[in-house]
């Protein structure tokens, strides 16, 4: 009997311990999640500025500008820009003001998405919002250093403009580069639109004028506006004798120069601003500022080469032209473009020289690229055909301007006319006619086998781009025609050669395919979560914390929305509302706001479900939590027995709780089949 009482009382104690020592643990927890909470708001703006800035974005604008995207019902989709993929599995929720890519995972709202695209984090991504919407924020100490860097150089950049262009205009100096854009049409009145001027040969011209208004060279350096003598200590202007071309941002900012060498034995001939902490010549494009408003109205695009092709295009009012910075067509550029183009037609008007010709391959292939997955790429132009199909619309419109004389649009335009270039434009065929004529044209003779063999490997790679079967085969049709070849046989080849690429896009998409599955626990604790945002009649928001009660969220993303949750509701009750507020109160939180875009996409099929389904469906996902907690709890035990077998007092009471853990268990299953 005495041995018993000390077994039960060893019992007593070793549960007794083990609730304080859970107790202990939850404390713990508490405390964690109470200081993350603390620590994500007290360097945080007041939710008041974030709201107010939040309400300026719009997701849908701030994610176009670095996503091609396509409207799909009530959501958009592109390519994810956070990894390479080639079917899209990014969406884009306006509704909920939330981004999702369900490729690589990443999520969240519109910050979120400034700050992974950018490269910033929280504070420097809403002081730079806050500057651009005037928003002030008196309460909140922070400077970024990366965002006065920017302003700084911004207005370096204007004043700079400005002083080139009061040279080209007064100064006896630049008489040459005058009468250089007058022989170019360029009249005062398109100086001062495109802000053209003259930088002096004088070495030090720049930097004496900004010496005198007490502007360190460090920041002239920083805008690249300097650069370092090649020999000796010391700085020179780095634009010397030559017509000056301020670039522009979209907004109208000038971010970079570039600058049109005046002496034939100057190099090179163009020279642009290096890349700065405003300019990137990947993601710049000369004149989109001026072209904007009539690329939208007119839902196209044409892109040309240099600077003068496009300021005498403007000139000669053909004005929906951008150019390239001395730098290939980059998908930045084409990101750019499709939001101001519904249709994306996009022209192609590179000069005709082999230069060119490869710059429009290059080109294409980059727009190709860009739209990959949206959609088909127009490739029949329905201006030749009996019966036009326009309720066929394609994702991209891709033609090439190519005027036969060989000159640039530049030379075209001044010597031909307005008139004459927008004929060429109005006949541009699409990018496949092109590619196909060139090549027959560029063959010459087409007399042997052997020629024709070449031909078509050629033109194989082209015909196997075209996703329309019906399409395909009048283009095979028309190329068999031409090369006086077997229908049948360029045909069977062509079929090769997709199914080829169809093997190579299963295999790229079976490798993408291999993401990490996500625990199921954690699975269920987001299911239980996205219940607060469903909007059903048949679930009250209130309704759900009774049913949770029980629940333990082990992730700490997610048990710190579940707290916040709590805060939220006692002073909302509307699901739309609620997730606003969630994002404003985690907003320094970029795993926490991931998690709660997980959570909100995880509603799938919830919102069709009647009031006893979603009561069966908690009730399924809280049995299988508990019993997960459970599970975890008995394997920990059973971990801690067999590393206790050399101390046999801490062995058998760890045997003691594992058996009584397995009985509580097994009663509770049996609770559950009755």
């Amino acid at each position: 009997m005495f041995v018993e009482s000390v077994k039960f009382y060893e019992y007593f104690l070793i549960l007794l311990s083990t609730f304080f020592f859970r107790k202990l643990i939850v404390s713990k927890k508490r405390k964690s999640v109470r200081k993350t909470i603390m620590t994500n708001n007290i360097k945080n703006p007041s939710i008041d500025v974030l709201g107010e800035i939040k309400n300026r974005l719009d997701i849908i604008d701030v994610v176009s500008e670095h996503v091609a995207l396509k409207k799909s019902g009530r959501n958009y989709s592109g390519l994810c820009p956070f990894h390479k993929e080639k079917t899209p599995s990014f969406s884009v929720n306006p509704d909920k003001g939330i981004f999702k890519c369900f490729g690589c995972g990443a999520g969240g709202d519109a910050i979120s998405f400034l700050m992974k695209i950018n490269n910033n984090n929280f504070h420097e991504t809403i002081i730079e919002l806050a500057q651009k919407f005037g928003i002030e924020m008196p309460a909140y100490g922070f400077t970024s250093e990366k965002t006065e860097l920017k302003k700084q150089i911004l207005e370096l950049n204007k004043e700079t403009a400005n002083f080139f262009m009061k040279n080209l205009l007064e100064s006896p100096e630049a008489e040459k580069a005058r009468n250089y854009l007058f022989n170019r049409k360029i009249n005062e009145a398109v100086i001062k639109r495109f802000n053209i001027g003259y930088s002096s040969g004088k070495f030090d011209s720049l930097i004496n004028y900004f010496a005198a208004k007490n502007v360190k060279t460090d920041i002239l350096e920083k805008a690249g506006l300097i650069s370092e003598k090649s020999t000796g200590k010391g700085f020179i202007d780095r634009f010397r004798n030559r017509i000056m071309i301020p670039i522009l941002d979209e907004k109208g900012d000038f971010i970079a120069f570039g600058a049109r060498a005046l002496e034939e034995n100057q190099n090179p001939k163009y020279l642009n601003s290096p890349d700065t902490a405003v300019f990137n010549k990947s993601r710049s494009l000369f004149a989109l500022y001026q072209a904007k408003e009539t690329i939208k109205e007119q839902d196209s695009v044409i892109i040309m080469e240099g600077f003068f092709d496009v300021i005498t295009a403007h000139v000669h009012g053909i004005t929906n032209v951008v150019a390239t910075l001395g730098t290939a067509l980059t998908e930045q550029h084409i990101k750019i473009l499709a939001r101001y183009t519904d249709s994306r037609r996009i022209y192609l008007a590179f000069d005709s020289d082999e230069a060119g010709i490869n710059a429009t391959d290059r080109g294409a292939e980059i727009i190709k690229s860009v739209f990959s997955g949206l959609g088909e790429i127009k490739q029949f132009d329905e201006n030749f055909a009996p019966i036009a199909d326009k309720n066929n619309r394609s994702v991209c419109e891709i033609r090439v301007i190519s005027n036969t004389t060989g000159k640039d649009p530049d030379e075209f335009l001044r010597t031909e006319g307005a008139e004459a270039y927008r004929n060429v434009i109005n006949n541009a065929p699409l990018l496949i006619d092109f590619q196909i004529n060139r090549i027959i044209k560029s063959s010459g003779k087409i007399e042997t086998p052997q020629d024709k063999a070449k031909l078509t490997k050629e033109l194989i790679p082209i015909l196997s781009d075209v996703q329309n079967t019906i399409i395909r085969n009048e283009y095979i049709k028309l190329v068999s025609e031409k090369l006086k070849i077997n229908e049948e046989t360029l045909s069977l080849e062509v079929k090769k050669n997709s199914q080829k690429l169809i093997k190579i896009k299963k295999e790229i998409s079976s490798v993408l395919a291999q993401q990490s599955v996500e625990e199921k626990h954690i699975i269920a604790q987001k299911n239980l979560l996205s219940l607060y945002f469903l909007g059903s009649e048949n679930l009250p928001l209130l309704c759900i914390n009774d049913y949770l009660k029980e629940v333990s969220f082990t992730d700490e993303s997610i048990n710190l929305i579940r707290n916040e949750i709590e805060i939220s509701l006692s002073k909302i009750n509307d699901p739309a509302k609620l997730s606003s507020d969630l994002f404003a109160r985690l907003a320094g939180n970029e795993n926490a706001k991931k998690t709660l875009v997980d959570i909100i996409c995880s509603l799938g099929d919830k919102q069709e479900m009647d009031a006893a389904s979603l009561e069966q469906f908690i009730k399924d996902h809280v049995a299988y939590l508990k019993h997960y907690g459970f599970s975890q709890r008995q394997t920990q035990l059973k971990t801690q027995y067999h590393e206790s077998n050399n101390n046999d007092v801490l062995s058998l009471k760890d045997q003691e709780i594992v058996k009584e853990m397995i009985k509580q268990n097994r009663s509770r299953v049996e609770s559950v089949n009755n």
